[in-house]
């Protein structure tokens, strides 16, 4: 497979993921009855979504296809499946599972190619978003509103 394709394929995934952690965190503050929280999960929907324009910037930069990548690629599965997903775990557990997703997939378009500082930023803000969850997790029990 070209090395191109792979790539192509990687910031797809990555642009989907980060669609859904933008949700995710937005649902995850509506929830938080803590206000410096609900600050945090807001900023973090609202750099997802700019990680989002980046990411599309680049397909755009390597000529790869960019209208509707969002809409071609919905993912019926996880529409069919999140309410029941909602009654399974909490925001906190869903949000922290999804960033581990994009550094996973971070990882691998990092190592498998240069094309991008702003990757790099990317991952770094994202492992923040992890260690700051997961320290608002242990300084004090997250109640989430239903």
């Amino acid at each position: 497979m070209r090395k191109e394709y792979q790539i192509n394929i990687l910031l797809e995934k990555i642009l989907n993921t980060l669609n859904n952690s933008r949700l995710e965190y937005l649902k995850a503050a509506d929830k938080s009855p803590y206000p410096e929280y609900k600050r945090f999960l807001n900023k973090t929907s609202t750099n997802r979504n700019r990680f989002c324009q980046d990411i599309m910037a680049l397909l755009r930069l390597y000529n790869f296809e960019t209208e509707n990548i969002m809409i071609k690629k919905i993912n019926l599965e996880k529409i069919i499946t999140s309410p029941f997903n909602k009654l399974k775990k909490d925001p906190s557990e869903l949000i922290i599972n999804i960033d581990n997703k994009l550094v996973e997939l971070y990882k691998e378009i990092i190592d498998k190619s240069n094309i991008s500082e702003v990757l790099n930023e990317h991952f770094v803000q994202i492992l923040d978003s992890i260690n700051t969850n997961k320290n608002h997790l242990k300084d004090k029990t997250l109640v989430f509103h239903s």
